[in-house]
């Protein structure tokens, strides 16, 4: 009887924290410069990105999505949402392998609300 009290109190409250569904707005793919809190770190935190000159703060990482050698970020900026991607690649000259950005997408978010319906 607690539980279902607890339950049904919690599905009344309003999430503290939006529920947010992004709808990519264009597939972009440019090279971009990142700027990450701790660089020497192996999973570094992205703190902002250099885009054509312009530099976009990172407010929040929504998402982090390891694959094989390959990372993807979903952010969202002080311009807007956007799907970021580091991926590594052999240096042609050292053979060494280095890290480098991509901007996948822009990305609209639109606002959910997480009540249920009876």
């Amino acid at each position: 009887m607690v539980n279902r009290k607890r339950r049904q109190q919690s599905l009344d409250r309003e999430p503290a924290v939006p529920f947010l569904l992004f709808v990519e707005r264009a597939a972009v793919g440019d090279r971009i410069t990142v700027e990450v809190d701790r660089p020497m770190a192996l999973h570094p935190k992205v703190a902002g990105f250099w885009r054509d000159g312009e530099f976009t703060k990172v407010q929040k990482i929504v998402e982090t999505r390891y694959e094989h050698g390959e990372t993807y970020f979903r952010v969202v900026t002080d311009r807007g949402c956007f799907d970021l991607r580091r991926f590594r690649r052999p240096d042609p000259r050292t053979l060494h392998m280095r890290s480098e950005w991509e901007l996948g997408a822009e990305l609209d978010a639109v606002e959910m609300s997480w009540r249920e319906s009876s």
